[in-house]
């Protein structure tokens, strides 16, 4: 089965910019972007990836590198993972993930990417808490190009029954949305040495 990774990169950052900062996949962590240790377990697990961004971020073009950016016009993250999973139509099946989750480890990528062999449907489940990557089965691939608007993918979600991956990696559920988020991940930055 062949699965791609869909990094969704394309949001404004508002909240971290209200917060005093500046875009926040640009924001450093142990020393590097936030962005750059996302894309770094991404492409660990040996999967395809294929970063979401919009046309104007340049910075966060050259931390993708070549060949992995997808154009999109639109801050929604409907149409993110639209534009995704379109730039990857010869894939079996997609793992939706975030740009701003740093901690995100490779090993519940493949995870949640080997559920998709016997589920239409799998997700991270950390301590009964929901979180990504989301993986979606080539049968969706309709539905995820059409989606719009900033509810994402959760009603596809619930269209079907969705096997939860039980794992025990934080970086499943946590994200950097402000500056404080940042400052109280710095220590667990320090402590994994990420």
């Amino acid at each position: 089965m062949k699965i791609a990774i869909v990094m969704l990169a394309a949001g404004l950052s508002r909240r971290f910019r209200q917060s005093g900062g500046q875009h926040k996949l640009l924001a450093r962590l142990n020393g590097k972007p936030v962005l750059q240790h996302s894309i770094e377990q991404a492409a660990a697990t040996g999967l395809d990836l294929f970063v979401v961004t919009r046309p104007e971020d340049t910075q966060i073009h050259a931390l993708i590198g070549v060949g992995r950016a997808v154009i999109c016009r639109s801050e929604g993250t409907g149409e993110s993972i639209a534009a995704g999973v379109m730039a990857s139509p010869d894939y079996d099946g997609w793992l939706i993930t975030l740009g701003d989750m740093p901690f995100l480890r490779s090993a519940s990528l493949l995870a949640v990417a080997s559920a998709l062999h016997d589920a239409p449907l799998a997700r991270a489940d950390v301590s009964g808490q929901p979180g990504h990557p989301v993986g979606f089965q080539r049968g969706f691939y309709q539905a995820l190009i059409g989606l719009q608007g900033d509810t994402g993918a959760r009603a596809l979600l619930k269209s079907a029954p969705c096997l939860a991956v039980r794992l025990e990696d934080r970086g499943c559920v946590w994200d950097i949305d402000t500056r404080a988020d940042l400052m109280r991940f710095h220590q667990t930055a320090s402590a994994t040495g990420r």
